[in-house]
Parts: C-alpha cells; sequence; structure tokens
C-alpha cells in the first residue's frame, strides 16, 4: 500500500510541473525511463528516480552533440572504482569533450575535497568553483540547448547508488534556454 501511496505521490507532482511547465508529462516510473533517447519531437517532461538517475543521464551524456553544461553541488570521481556509475558519468563528460562537444561545468567549492574537479581539467574540461561567499546546491544539466535535466540527484556514490532521489528530464528549448541563462551568470561571475 506504501508503494502505491509513492508512485501516485510522484505521478501527481510529475504532473503538476508539467502543468506548471506548460509541456506534457510523457512517462513516469519509479526506477525506468523513457527507452529513446528524447522519446519525444515535442515538448515533453520525463520523471526520473532513484536508480533510473543513472542511465537516463548516461545515454543523455553519450548523445548530446553541441553542448553539455552542469551546475552540480557534488560531482565525484573514485579512481578505486573505474566501473561506478559516478565514474561513468565523469567519463561520457570526457568522451563528450574529446568529440567536440562544449561542457563546462560550475561546482560548489565543497567539491574541493574530490578528484572530480582536478581529472576533469586534467583531460580539458572547463571546470570553475562558485566561490566561498555561496553555496550552490544545484542539480542541473543543460544538454544541445534543448535537454534539461534538474532534481536532487547529486553526482555521487549516495546520490545514484543509495538515495532517494527525484529528477526530471525536460526536453523544451524555452526552458533549456531559461536554464542556460542562469548557467552562464554563473559561468561568467
Amino acid at each position: 500500500m506504501q508503494s502505491k501511496r509513492k508512485l501516485l505521490l510522484m505521478f501527481l507532482v510529475g504532473v503538476f510541473i508539467g502543468i506548471v511547465l506548460g509541456v506534457e508529462v510523457v512517462h513516469f516510473a519509479e526506477t525506468r525511463v523513457c527507452p529513446q533517447t528524447y522519446c519525444v519531437d515535442q515538448s515533453s517532461v520525463i520523471a526520473v528516480s532513484d536508480r533510473g538517475f543513472f542511465p537516463a543521464v548516461h545515454e543523455a551524456l553519450q548523445n548530446a552533440k553541441k553542448s553539455i553544461h552542469i551546475v552540480a553541488f557534488e560531482l565525484k570521481y573514485y579512481p578505486e572504482y573505474p566501473d561506478s556509475s559516478q565514474n561513468l558519468i565523469v567519463e561520457d563528460l570526457i568522451e563528450a569533450h574529446e568529440r567536440g562537444v562544449d561542457v563546462k561545468i560550475v561546482m560548489d567549492e565543497y567539491a574541493n575535497e574530490n578528484t572530480a574537479f582536478d581529472y576533469l581539467k586534467e583531460n580539458g574540461i572547463p571546470v570553475k568553483y562558485d566561490g566561498k561567499d555561496v553555496t550552490t546546491h544545484a542539480k542541473l544539466a543543460i544538454i544541445d540547448g534543448r535537454v534539461v535535466i534538474l532534481g536532487s540527484t547529486n553526482f555521487s556514490y549516495y546520490g545514484l547508488e543509495r538515495n532517494n532521489e527525484v529528477d526530471v528530464i525536460i526536453i523544451a528549448e524555452h526552458i533549456a534556454d531559461y536554464f542556460e541563462e542562469y548557467f552562464q551568470i554563473l559561468w561568467n561571475r
């Protein structure tokens, strides 16, 4: 019964987000996501939760053609776990950069305790800290000026493997434009 209530609540949240954003809610699942890249040609929202986040983001990063701009509280890299979900996302970013995608990342300065920042920079990706006077708690990715991924999931072991998390993938240029402007403000500080 508790599981059904959770699903209903998550569905209602997804519908509310779709109504607020003026786009169609196309898919909802507890740990699944739409099996096709970007799912539809029109505006849509895809609700993602828990372990559904990694496959959705992994696919979106691998299919990026022009740009990946990320604002993240945490982006972790664990050298001792080369096949971890967190490391695969970092490797996706490096591979995208190597194929000519404009990859830029703004991270909270709190993240300076982890090797992701240095590892990404060593591989040619422009990465910036937000500054000591502010906490960047956002979890945001804008891909190709069309896809926005946002929610509660940090790019860390706990965020990807252990925590209960909820996120949405929004496929809508007008929403991507809004968040791209936000990203540029943070990037140019």
